[in-house]
């Protein structure tokens, strides 16, 4: 990491920030370029190892793409504010978290493995909101994957007002 003055090493910080996103971005290998698709996710932690879980058609780009390499890299952000400067431009900049990882991708194809899957993700999308039980014909149909991650970093740059 570049400015080691940005990096975030407090856990309590980095939970907060994966709690508050909704959105994860994937980069997948392709044959050409690199693939990256934004994602709304659940996680769950096991002290600081963090493992994400995202949803969707049991075949396809993302899928194909995973199959063949199942390497990926992840990435997620929020707390975005301008830092208003003066006349100078160099003097503005931009508030922000983001958290980086690294980790291995893999499809889930046991039926109540996707289902606490989707419960997984059901609790972060809805917040708590009750939902019916997913029928099993839905849990076929469904695609899950399961990335977990080796590592991941974060960093922020705090705005004036926050500090």
């Amino acid at each position: 990491m570049r400015r080691k003055k940005r990096q975030v090493t407090d856990l309590a910080a980095i939970k907060n920030l994966v709690e508050k996103s909704q959105v994860v971005r994937i980069a997948l290998n392709g044959e050409d370029y690199p693939y990256v698709v934004p994602v709304n996710f659940g996680y769950e932690w096991e002290e600081e190892k963090l493992t994400l879980f995202v949803h969707g058609a049991s075949e396809g780009k993302k899928v194909s793409m995973i199959k063949s390499d199942p390497k990926v890299a992840i990435e997620m952000d929020g707390n975005h504010k301008l830092v208003q400067g003066t006349l100078n431009a160099s003097s503005y900049s931009y508030a922000y978290q983001s958290l980086i990882g690294f980790g291995e991708a893999e499809i889930i194809e046991e039926l109540e493995e996707k289902r606490r899957a989707l419960h997984i993700l059901m609790d972060h999308a809805a917040k708590g909101a009750p939902f019916d039980e997913i029928p099993e014909g839905m849990l076929k149909r469904t695609g899950i994957i399961k990335i977990t991650l080796a590592s991941y970093t974060m960093k922020e740059n705090v705005h004036p007002d926050d500090k």
